[in-house]
């Protein structure tokens, strides 16, 4: 960028979102990546989350270059409120949320406002990449979507499609109409995976629906000195999956769509995220062994497991081997299939990062 002041020229096409908060390093370049946007016709929302760091002087600096954005500086609240606060001032048409140490390419705005614009569409959805950092440099992954406009009836019949590669769940895959997010009052709770809840509520209501193929997102989702890099794990982890399976439900239920491939997706995802929850057991050191046990128990006693793992037909061959511990109940064999796993996560991180990239169900 220049020295020189630009003017807000916005017209209000798309209100654009970014929490910032600790992300120094990498935040210069999620801004510069929003505007130098080819769509100009912008307003830009830096929502400054209390950070302790100099992210918010860095914004504040942007803010001075160029008038499209507005940097907001409030007490720390967590990414949702820090979204929240930028929802109640948004004027844009449509909103896009991007996250503060990620970029786009030039174009990516343009294209998926002018998709929105064609079909009258509530919604864009398209594919992204994954940056890794692994053995000492960055590695790319690709997460693809399709070509399609669908009405309100057949993305709800094909909804499924987009569910176990996370296209659906995330929020800066998407441009949402604005519209829609006001008159509802859909916001971001305060809640682990926020974005998961956020869509499930605004595709509860959804209209026309625009995916595309286009991938022009960059998603950092491990880089060096990243909280995506420490190996944690939470031992409530079930408590959340399960929260989010039942949110699933709900909309489906709402949407009144109970066909096999819906049920099939939906359970695959489930036992995908449920084998997911017994290998963070067994990596948690902080938890006993008894315990370990007792709560792989209720796992695999929980009446949504049981009827997930009965419906998942469609699981691709490795997770069809992972989850046969699963579906027999055993306690002992499903963390022993966990160990395998973290084994296979620590001694070789490539070959995890694409056997987890797979989809859990295969598309048929």
């Amino acid at each position: 960028m220049g020295n020189s002041c630009i003017d807000d020229n916005s017209k209000g096409k798309v209100s654009v979102i970014v929490p910032v908060y600790n992300v120094e390093k990498f935040v210069g370049k999620t801004i510069e990546s929003v505007l130098n946007q080819s769509l100009k016709e912008i307003e830009f929302f830096a929502i400054d989350d209390g950070t302790p760091d100099n992210s918010g002087k860095i914004c504040d600096e942007y803010a001075k270059k160029d008038k499209r954005l507005k940097v907001i500086h409030k007490k720390n609240g967590g990414a949702p409120e820090a979204r929240n606060v930028a929802i109640e001032q948004a004027k844009g048409k449509y909103m896009y949320f991007i996250d503060s140490d990620d970029w786009i390419e030039e174009d990516y705005l343009e294209k998926m406002y002018d998709l929105a614009e064609k079909n009258n569409a509530d919604a864009v959805i398209t594919g992204f990449y994954m940056e890794y950092y692994q053995n000492g440099k960055d590695v790319t992954y690709c997460t693809n979507c399709d070509d399609n406009v669908y009405s309100k009836e057949e993305f709800r019949k094909n909804a499924y499609k987009y569910l176990n590669n996370s296209l659906l769940s995330l929020p800066w895959n998407k441009l949402y109409k604005s519209e829609r997010i006001h008159a509802e009052n859909i916001r971001f709770p305060k809640t682990k995976w926020d974005d998961h809840h956020f869509n499930m509520e605004f595709f509860m209501n959804n209209g026309v629906v625009v995916t595309s193929s286009m991938k022009k997102y960059h998603w950092y989702r491990s880089r060096k000195g990243s909280e995506t890099m420490i190996n944690y794990s939470d031992p409530n982890m079930f408590k959340k999956r399960k929260e989010h399976y039942e949110h699933i439900i709900k909309l489906y239920e709402h949407w009144d769509v109970n066909d096999e491939k819906s049920i099939d997706s939906i359970s695959c995802y489930y036992v995908g995220r449920l084998f997911q929850c017994i290998q963070e057991l067994v990596d948690n050191k902080n938890i006993k062994y008894a315990e370990k046990r007792r709560k792989v128990y209720e796992i695999l006693n929980d009446k949504g497991a049981i009827y997930a793992l009965k419906n998942s037909n469609g699981l691709s061959k490795k997770f069809k081997i992972l989850s046969i511990p699963m579906k027999i109940k055993s306690v002992s064999l499903s963390m022993f299939f966990g160990r395998i796993v973290s084994f296979i996560r620590k001694l070789f991180p490539s070959l995890f990062i694409k056997l987890k990239e797979k989809e859990v169900h295969e598309t048929k």
